[in-house]
This record gives structure tokens, sequence and C-alpha cells, in this order.
């Protein structure tokens, strides 16, 4: 089986770079294209601020999620053909990219134990709703 769209979902960490390295020797052979999906949960950080400071707070976040995707593309040896910035749960924005651009793979992290159950829940739910692969990559 060929991979020539894989959808590389990243947290906004150092490591992320692994994550990115194992797509590029996944497509680089069959000159496949990659997309980087983070998520950007400001409704956990915005909860507690009022009103008028709200706007320039999600601005701030999606202006550091977009500051990281493009440091990740930079430091990638293989061409980044899209980035993606999704809000809410990691299931729901692989399944929103997926939907958008049909993928062969997706690729995640696994940090820590507890962290695997909900990637596994994720996994799960991606491969339902895309029958798409999906790699777990530990970290």
């Amino acid at each position: 089986m060929s991979y020539r769209r894989v959808l590389v979902a990243v947290a906004q960490a150092p490591d992320s770079i692994k994550l990115v390295e194992k797509a590029i020797a996944i497509v680089r052979p069959y000159q496949g294209e990659i997309t980087l999906l983070t998520l950007c949960n400001e409704a956990d950080l915005c909860s507690s601020f009022a009103g008028s400071m709200l706007g320039s707070l999600r601005e701030l976040i999606h202006e550091e999620a977009n500051l990281f995707l493009e440091q990740l593309r930079s430091q990638a040896d293989y061409p980044i053909s899209r980035t993606i910035i999704c809000n809410g749960e990691l299931a729901d924005g692989v399944i929103y990219a997926c939907n958008e651009s049909p993928m062969d793979l997706v690729i995640c992290g696994n940090h820590c134990e507890g962290f695997l159950k909900r990637i596994l829940n994720s996994a799960t739910h991606i491969i339902d709703k895309t029958h798409t692969d999906v790699l777990i990559v530990p970290l």
C-alpha cells in the first residue's frame, strides 16, 4: 500500500517534528502530499475572560498555532502541502480535514498512558468515520 496523502496531527510541542519526519519517510518514495493539523483549544483558555478580551486572545492563540505550523514547515526536509488549525477535539478536527480532502493515512503522536486511551478512542472514531488508516507514533 502506498500512502500518497498523509495528514499529520501535531501538538504544539517540540517533539512534533518526529511525526513530520515519519510522514516524510512514508510519502517521499511516492512524491506524496503532507498536511499538518493542529488544535487550538481556545475555549479552555478563553472561558475565564470577559467579552472584549476574547477577540484579542483568540487571535493571539491562532497566531501562535500558525507560527508553530510554519516553524514545522520550515524544519521539514519536504514540502508541506497544507496546514490546518482546528478547534475542539482531535477526532473531530481530523474527520473534518479528511472530509475536506480525502487522506490515505493519519499520523498521531502518543505522549503518555492516559493520553493513549484518548488517542485510541480518537483513532477508533477516525477510522469509523473516514475509513482511513491511522498510525500512532510513540513520542
